[in-house]
């Protein structure tokens, strides 16, 4: 019997089919103290998706309640180790107490830039638009329980854009987003509020 990580490693190779290539990443230390067994994907990009991607894989299995649990997808125009950090940053922050579980509209605060001369310093926790519908839900059973892992997007966004999500919903941000054509995956994109 496949365990809970290994069936949403397959809904993921499952969704990017041929043309990516997906390669296991170690986990900053730090993460793996705070959330045992997590693992990380990193996909390239290719005909499905244009962006380098990142997963988690453990969250589900660390604190999913009632079988229902999220697991975590990071964008990129370029692979790097840094992408990791950001990715570790929103599983511990999702993997700590229950009140401090992510959802859409969730922000995380970074230890800094998303990468060296971005004005993205948090994440901004949402549904999967690049990905779109397919990858957000992965359904199975285990053990005779109906069980779900929800995929959800890390955009990095600026402290300006979290006051937004803060003062006006997640929403009002992702409408800004959509008016002013923000590309997501840009590091030195300026900030859009």
């Amino acid at each position: 019997m496949k365990t809970p990580s290994e069936l949403i490693g397959k809904h993921y190779t499952d969704y990017f089919g041929r043309g990516h290539s997906i390669f296991e990443m170690d986990p900053p230390a730090e993460a793996t103290d705070r959330v045992p067994g997590l693992r990380m994907l990193e996909v390239t990009a290719g005909k499905r998706v244009d962006v380098v991607s990142y997963f988690t894989l453990g969250c589900w299995e660390a604190v999913q309640s009632l079988g229902i649990g999220c697991e975590f997808v990071l964008s990129a125009r370029e692979p790097s180790e840094a992408h990791l950090k950001s990715l570790a940053a929103a599983a511990i922050a999702h993997c700590g107490t229950p009140d401090s579980r992510l959802d859409r509209g969730s922000v995380v605060q970074l230890d800094g830039p998303w990468l060296p001369g971005s004005e993205c310093d948090r994440l901004l926790v949402t549904l999967p638009y690049p990905y779109g519908p397919e990858l957000e839900y992965c359904r199975w059973k285990f053990r005779g329980q109906n069980c779900t892992a929800r995929v959800l997007w890390l955009m990095p966004i600026t402290a300006a854009e979290a006051a937004m999500v803060a003062l006006d919903g997640v929403e009002a941000l992702e409408a800004r987003f959509e008016e002013v054509g923000v590309n997501f995956a840009d590091p030195a994109r300026s900030s859009a509020v």
